[in-house]
């Protein structure tokens, strides 16, 4: 392992699950298609338990396949439970929670709406999307459950997602974290199965997880000590871009070093809100030399960082001020080339759907986008 990668590695572990974990095999997806089938075979195969943390659960046919595979192995006898965030599943079906829970899914809400209910109205939400297998398989990254991901439900307005699998030691760290918030959900401590998996990878991997309010740093630091490290590149692909003071701070660094750095935004995302705010930062970005470039296609959603061509992070954190501050978040932090490679083929072609912003962005905005650039960019020199 090269020193450089050490030095990360040491930056940040205190920040990780269990520290860097070896022999882990890890797998890109792109496609939420094979993503899901990849899930719901895992699901099939599952021995000891199943464990699902997630943001949006929805009830269509994505949502009610992947229901009705995690009641079939509640059938069998394979303990599952499901934490879903009670607002970023709000257009569930409540059926199908009750018809999984007959079945004998262990079927819990995080932060549940309505004022008499526990934990309820608290600020945060739970904006992971785990799936654990046995300890042994999991997987994390930014797609949710639901038609949105699949090609073969949205044909060319599927979302544009990215998705990892792994395979090893770095699964247990992704149900540690899901340990975790089961506790704080239900007040119940669940034993934690001893089972060592499989150790056929190469990968070195790291899990960074936030636990919400309260627990500020991980995820900025996540970000802030990729950036102090890098020696020449960053490539980040990110939806939802409105960065806190430090970590704006720890970009205007790494650029005035000379670190190359490219930042790969949606044009029109899924929360205009979000796409005025991030456009108030164009003009600081493009004065310290950050290559900005706008996806034109469908929905982007995927939420990576290629660090030096060699360091890969995949995970449901964006690079905002609700993934910092609030969220409940997880990472994987991969230290392997081929996986930075495999995440830099997909960045090219995602830039055949793309423009840059160069200095003259402006002339392309309605005068009244223009205005709401000018509002966010006064709210973001608040944040």
């Amino acid at each position: 392992m090269a020193k450089w990668r050490q030095r990360v590695a040491h930056e940040l572990s205190g920040d990780t699950v269990a520290g860097l974990s070896e022999g882990n095999e890890v797998s890109l997806f792109f496609d939420g298609d094979n993503a899901y089938e990849a899930m719901l075979n895992a699901i099939a195969h599952a021995r000891h338990f199943v464990h699902l943390e997630i943001y949006m659960f929805l009830s269509d046919q994505i949502g009610q396949t992947f229901a009705a595979a995690l009641a079939q192995k509640a059938r069998e006898g394979i303990p599952v439970r499901v934490i879903y965030d009670a607002i970023g599943s709000s257009a569930a079906n409540a059926m199908q929670w009750a018809g999984m829970r007959d079945a004998g899914v262990n079927v819990v809400a995080y932060h549940p709406l309505g004022i008499a209910r526990k934990h309820a109205g608290i600020p945060g939400r739970n904006h992971r999307k785990n799936l654990i297998i046995d300890g042994t398989s999991g997987f994390t990254g930014g797609m949710n459950i639901g038609n949105p991901w699949s090609q073969e439900q949205q044909r060319e307005n599927a979302w544009r997602d990215t998705q990892i699998s792994v395979h090893g030691p770095a699964a247990g760290d992704l149900n540690q974290l899901f340990l975790d918030s089961w506790k704080y959900t239900t007040k119940e401590t669940l034993p934690d199965i001893d089972i060592t998996p499989p150790s056929h990878g190469t990968s070195l991997c790291m899990v960074v997880g936030s636990q919400g309010l309260g627990s500020r740093k991980q995820i900025r630091r996540l970000f802030s000590v990729h950036l102090d490290q890098a020696r020449h590149s960053v490539k980040m692909t990110m939806p939802y871009f409105v960065p806190p003071r430090r970590l704006r701070k720890s970009m205007q660094r790494a650029a005035g070093r000379g670190v190359h750095i490219a930042v790969l935004v949606p044009r029109d995302s899924d929360v205009t809100l979000v796409d005025w705010l991030r456009e108030g930062l164009y003009p600081k970005l493009l004065r310290w030399g950050v290559r900005v470039i706008e996806y034109l296609g469908p929905v982007l959603h995927a939420k990576t960082m290629v660090v030096d061509d060699s360091i890969a992070i995949i995970g449901s954190n964006n690079f905002d001020i609700l993934s910092v501050l609030m969220n409940r978040e997880t990472a994987l932090v991969v230290f392997d080339d081929e996986v930075a490679e495999e995440l830099n083929r997909q960045w090219e072609n995602d830039l055949m759907l793309s423009e840059r912003v160069a200095s003259d962005w402006k002339g392309i905005r309605p005068w009244w986008r223009l205005m709401m650039a000018k509002a966010g960019c006064f709210l973001i020199r608040k944040l």
